[in-house]
């Protein structure tokens, strides 16, 4: 594994613990919520916001890499079913070759747009003025991440094209690492 994999892998792992904390913290919220609105009737007032601003967002946002990493989205395999390990790297080439202005832009522009968000004070309207550019940032994190994951994929698809020797990992037929 190369420097440049090791680093990768270690920010997907942090981004993905930190995106599983935000996950239990939605947890808790909701549950504490819950009880307060049933039972004392007195809910937080601030958890809704919370929640669909930055709780979601991040764990969303920060478990963008990671997931993709581990060929966790969601994927239609009904082609790649009837493709030889060749045509699958052919096809994950195809895809990143695709995938990468479209996540680098994501980046780019949500990073514009956190800045401006920043800069310009922006906060939601209600009981608590929330930040939004803290939601913003999520954006770049996340997709500028997976953007430089999908990079490696695309050279190391290339060099095992080109070689014959592996230095990425077929597409996984099924949607989970290991499965053939």
């Amino acid at each position: 594994m190369t420097l440049m994999e090791r680093t990768l892998v270690r920010a997907e792992n942090l981004l993905g613990t930190i995106a599983t904390l935000l996950i239990l913290s939605i947890m808790v919220i909701v549950t504490a919520d819950v009880v307060l609105r049933y039972l004392f009737h007195s809910p937080i007032e601030w958890a809704f916001d919370v929640i669909s601003l930055y709780l979601m967002a991040g764990v969303f946002f920060l478990s963008l890499s990671g997931t993709h990493a581990d060929h966790g989205h969601v994927g239609v395999d009904l082609l790649l079913q009837r493709l030889a390990p060749t045509g699958r790297r052919l096809a994950e080439t195809l895809t990143c070759l695709v995938s990468i202005p479209f996540f680098a832009a994501m980046a780019k522009v949500g990073a514009d747009r956190a800045i401006d968000s920043f800069l310009n004070h922006d906060a939601l309207s209600g009981l608590i003025a929330w930040p939004t550019w803290i939601a913003s940032a999520l954006v770049p994190v996340g997709a500028g991440l997976l953007a430089l994951r999908l990079v490696l994929r695309l050279v190391s698809q290339i060099a095992s094209l080109a070689t014959g020797r592996d230095y990425a990992a077929v597409i996984p037929l099924g949607g989970h690492a290991g499965t053939e």
